[in-house]
């Protein structure tokens, strides 16, 4: 990507994610099941020095099951977070509290909004908000109460993972299929996405001093995208998960009717409106994770990793560079290790990692506080499952990050409560 190239995005679409509690039915009949499931979560946090209530990743989400003929069983979710505790809360110290630009203040905004039909022999099609292939993978580390989700490439560019479909992908068509043998089962995923957000882009000093470029509105865009995900787990003592996933999207900067401003006024003036230009590049990650165990808080030990290389999906605090964008190519790792025990597995220690290192001569020697991006943190807690629905946690973080993104993150204490519907 021509790193010279100031960029913005705007969204299309809002925001999804998937819940892990438990659904409760709202109506039932031999046409339709309606229900509902999600949580409320929030903690007392402090970090940068403060001490704060602050809201979790709280949401709540209706689905309907309608079977149709030959097995066929088709419907649609919806899903919506709530910030419950603090509508204008800046902080988010977790991937999975993300939310799409103009969205981030707002105390109910959209999650996960897609339609579904499955099949035992042709598997589940989906289309809509929802999350990607590529959370197939790096799911498995993306468990931690308060904070994580930060370094495996899914909630790139400081949203959701929506334009560029790694998360909880915008306009997607989806397809899952599972095989199941003696020794374990295989799946597959593939996910198509086209146009779900603009590039706002502007080129300094482009045809002299004092110029600037103006893409017109539609012609630079988030262009078609493709993601895939394969997964095996085998039947290895408590289960062995190893999966492999790979998203690109075409950044489509081009156009033949650039705007062009003179700049050396306090105004611009519009001097051109032909000129001609292609910087059209793409953004992509790809990650590899496997895990241990039967599940993340499930009787015994769970440990799970994920690696993960990306291009053009990271972005640096703004005012960090001079001279060109903070897009960054990146590569890091997470890491989640949990051991569950007691009456109810109503016991639980839990840690891990997350480290995101920028991987990018031309980014680098750009950055004013240091020669490179590192975010590095590292993750203790302690969780007391009170009962089937309800959770009370202890989590620290540890944070080693540079100046860079220490302008962002910083080292915490919390303690909250996670109440599932």
């Amino acid at each position: 990507m021509n790193k010279k190239l100031h960029t913005r995005f705007l969204a299309a679409a809002g925001i999804a994610a998937a819940s892990g509690a438990g659904a409760v039915p709202i109506y039932q009949s031999n046409q339709v099941t309606l229900y509902m499931e999600g949580w409320f979560s929030a903690h007392m946090v402090n970090t940068f020095g403060d001490t704060a209530m602050q809201n979790g990743a709280s949401r709540i989400r209706f689905g309907l099951n309608v079977p149709a003929y030959d097995l066929w069983d088709t419907g649609f979710n919806v899903e919506w977070g709530v910030r419950a505790i603090n509508s204008a809360q800046t902080l988010v110290i977790q991937g999975d509290q993300q939310a799409m630009p103009g969205e981030e203040l707002q105390s109910l905004y959209l999650r996960q909004g897609h339609a579904f039909a499955k099949h035992p022999t042709w598997g589940e099609f989906s289309a809509g908000k929802q999350w990607g292939v590529y959370y197939e993978v790096t799911y498995i580390t993306d468990w931690y109460n308060v904070s994580g989700g930060l370094a495996s490439g899914t909630y790139g560019l400081d949203t959701d993972g929506g334009p560029a479909g790694t998360g909880r992908a915008d306009s997607a068509l989806a397809w899952r299929k599972t095989w199941k043998f003696d020794a374990g089962e295989f799946k597959i995923g593939l996910q198509s996405a086209a146009h779900v957000a603009d590039l706002d882009i502007m080129v300094d000093d482009i045809v002299g001093p004092d110029t600037l470029l103006v893409c017109p509105p539609g012609d630079c865009e988030y262009g078609l995208s493709h993601g895939i995900a394969l997964v095996y787990t085998a039947n290895v003592g408590d289960g062995l998960f190893i999966g492999a996933t790979y998203n690109r999207v075409k950044l489509d900067i081009a156009s033949q009717d650039g705007l062009i401003f003179d700049t050396s006024d306090v105004e611009p003036v519009l001097i051109r409106d032909d000129y001609a230009f292609n910087a059209s590049s793409n953004d992509w990650a790809t990650a590899l994770g496997m895990y241990y165990g039967k599940e993340a808080f499930a009787k015994g030990f769970y440990g799970a990793v994920v690696f993960q290389r990306s291009q053009n999906n990271q972005l640096a605090p703004a005012g960090s560079v001079e001279g060109i964008t903070n897009f960054f190519n990146a590569r890091g790792s997470e890491s989640f290790l949990s051991y569950t025990w007691g009456t109810d597995n109503c016991y639980s220690f839990y840690g891990g990692h997350n480290y995101l290192v920028s991987d990018d001569p031309e980014f680098d020697a750009a950055l004013i506080l240091a020669d490179r991006y590192r975010l590095e943190q590292y993750y203790l807690g302690f969780q007391y499952r009170w009962n089937e629905r309800v959770r009370i946690y202890f989590e620290n973080g540890f944070d080693g990050s540079n100046a860079v993104a220490a302008q962002e993150f910083d080292s915490f204490n919390a303690i909250g409560i996670r109440i599932d519907i």
